[in-house]
């Protein structure tokens, strides 16, 4: 088995930054192909359904049942993540996305499209527990909101370049925007196998916030122990909470933005993919300055931080709801507000907040859970999407996201002066 090339370093001691370096963008690279074949689907909507005679309820079944599946898996990812290592978690998913997605796109029976988006939905549930454990291994919580914030602009820059290719190859027709990125998702799981290992100690190097010369068993141990910990912490349910708020707007917008843009503002679909990258693309800064913010000013209260990223969301929606008649370039500045502070407030819910919750041995577990609450919002936004939108309006259910945008603040109140130990 091939492994990544060492750097000269005391063995015993600190990795060196170009092993961390190479550990996180290879890990970045991942999650940010996830969306690859995650993505596709809301980009093709539209033509899928004129060439096929689907209705939004028929698409939102298809949505249905890859986020039940979705949710599920991250409650079993996030124990499996503990258990079996990122390594080989994130590898298998990968893998067996990138060929449900090739099988999605030479199909056309609505039943078989349920079941293969559903498997497609368990599978990439590994992604987010997976990368969350390999990066809680290998870097302690010292600076874990800053490096998280740049760590997290992989799901923003994947969402981006998944709708770009996604939109780019429907000119072929939809079924390309599911084998084409089926294919880069393959290579990218081939070099994540070859570059990544699931802890600094497996090249010979310290392991973060674990203490040295740990067997094999003893980590098992401590791994046992620290679950119940974890599953009996109110602060990881309150997350969940939040995060559940989160993923109800945040997946209306990823699955029905194109859809939305195409019905409310009559943009071909080509132009409607483009335009709600907008969305995606606003994150990437807002999520770098929310991790800068919660470690170098509010002192590691990522909780806190996020909270105040929760308020902001609910005025980005109002100002979206004004500005939004007023051109494509307003169009354009709205959705990057709305999709940068809700990435923002996202990115600190579901990342370094979780991973301190579960420390070093349960940190898979943690985001799996928070994830797995918060994928219930995933679920439910496809009703409450269809529903709204068909019986009052688009601009109802912009009103109803101000208020869980409110909403999504008030569980983490009771944390606000909440920050990890550090050791």
């Amino acid at each position: 088995m091939p492994s990544p090339t060492r750097v000269t370093a005391d063995p015993g001691g600190r990795a060196p930054a170009a092993v961390e370096q190479r550990m996180f963008w290879v890990s970045w690279l991942s999650y940010f192909s996830y969306y690859f074949t995650r993505s596709n689907f809301s980009v093709a909507k539209k033509p899928m359904a004129k060439e096929l005679g689907f209705d939004k309820a028929d698409l939102n079944l298809i949505d249905l049942a890859s986020l039940t599946l979705y949710c599920v898996g991250q409650f079993v990812h996030g124990a499996l993540g503990d258990v079996l290592g990122p390594r080989r978690l994130v590898v298998l998913g990968m893998l067996a996305s990138a060929v449900v997605s090739v099988v999605f796109g030479l199909n056309s029976i609505l039943s078989v499209f349920i079941l293969l988006w559903a498997v497609n939905g368990f599978v990439q549930a590994t992604g987010w527990p997976g990368n969350g454990k390999l990066m809680a291994s290998w870097f302690d919580t010292r600076t874990r909101g800053e490096r998280m914030g740049v760590w997290s602009t992989c799901y923003q820059a994947g969402g981006v370049a998944a709708k770009l290719l996604a939109t780019a190859l429907l000119v072929f027709g939809w079924r390309a925007a599911f084998l084409g990125p089926a294919l880069w998702v393959i290579v990218v799981a081939g070099v994540f196998w070859l570059v990544v290992r699931d802890r600094p100690s497996e090249l010979g190097y310290r392991d973060p916030e674990i203490a040295a010369g740990l067997s094999k068993d003893e980590l098992v141990r401590l791994r046992r122990l620290a679950w119940p910990v974890v599953l009996k912490n109110v602060r990881v349910w309150c997350l969940g909470l939040t995060y559940f708020c989160m993923k109800l707007m945040r997946y209306a917008f990823i699955y029905w933005l194109p859809f939305y843009l195409s019905e409310a503002y009559h943009y071909d679909a080509e132009k409607a993919g483009y335009v709600s990258i907008a969305f995606d693309a606003g994150g990437i800064p807002l999520v770098i300055l929310a991790g800068f913010l919660a470690d170098r000013v509010f002192g590691r209260r990522r909780i806190a931080t996020a909270a105040l990223w929760c308020f902001a969301l609910c005025g980005a929606l109002a100002l979206y709801r004004v500005i939004g008649d007023d051109g494509l370039g307003w169009n354009i500045l709205g959705l990057s507000l709305v999709g940068g502070t809700l990435f923002a407030a996202d990115s600190l819910v579901s990342g370094s907040a979780s991973q301190d919750l579960g420390g070093p041995h349960a940190s898979a577990l943690a985001c799996g859970l928070v994830n797995g609450v918060g994928s219930i919002g995933g679920i439910v936004q496809g009703f409450v999407t269809v529903y709204v939108s068909d019986t009052y309006g688009w601009d109802a259910l912009f009103q109803l996201f101000m208020v869980l945008a409110f909403v999504s603040a008030l569980p983490l109140l009771p944390f606000l002066r909440v920050r990890p130990t550090v050791t």
